[in-house]
């Protein structure tokens, strides 16, 4: 309230609309992308032969395994001035010069892309797993062609995976924190 008694807007209360507004849309971002990255390797897991997938599956459930720090750690040894990923580029002759990576934005989305993405696959995969694979064959024996077939079978009958992996990953995403505040800085923070 002002000196009158009205009610009035605090200023410094909009740095949270655009910190709510920014995680949002981070959260959605990389939803997207563990969408576009799971999706096709959930089906491959699922048409795999039973030893292909099985070892498969064990990759994708190594992250798992390994400490949130750990590879939170490995993703700020990578994306650092001197890491990896400028060093590769660097020996290649793409850059002259390191590229700026750790501590934006764009740090944040792929490691948090990276520790979110079996959350996508796990039920993607295990949707996908109980498929009938006769449906795919009738429909191509029927003269569908096979993204059709794909569009009009597979897409549908996934869809309970994908809204569970989506909506578990928009929510865990939400409400991370460590990998922001160490691989994002004050560019890549979330609320």
């Amino acid at each position: 309230r002002n000196a009158a008694g009205e009610i009035q807007q605090r200023e410094s209360a909009r740095i949270y609309l655009q910190l709510y507004g920014k995680t949002l849309g981070m959260a959605l971002i990389i939803t997207v992308l563990c969408i576009v990255l799971g999706y096709p390797l959930a089906w491959y897991l699922s048409q795999a032969p039973a030893r292909k997938a099985n070892l498969l599956m064990i990759l994708v459930l190594l992250p798992f395994w390994t400490s949130l720090l750990v590879r939170t750690t490995a993703w700020i040894a990578l994306l650092q001035t001197n890491g990896v990923v400028n060093t590769v580029l660097q020996a290649l002759h793409v850059i002259d010069e390191p590229l700026e990576l750790l501590y934006t934005r764009t740090a944040t989305i792929i490691a948090m892309t990276h520790i979110l993405l079996p959350f996508m696959i796990l039920p993607l995969y295990s949707v996908m797993r109980g498929l009938d694979p006769s449906y795919m064959r009738a429909a191509l024996s029927m003269g569908s062609r096979p993204l059709g077939a794909f569009m009009r079978i597979v897409l549908p009958l996934s869809l309970p995976g994908l809204s569970a992996g989506a909506l578990l990953v928009f929510i865990i995403s939400v409400g991370y924190y460590i990998t922001p505040a160490l691989v994002g800085g004050t560019d890549g923070q979330m609320i």
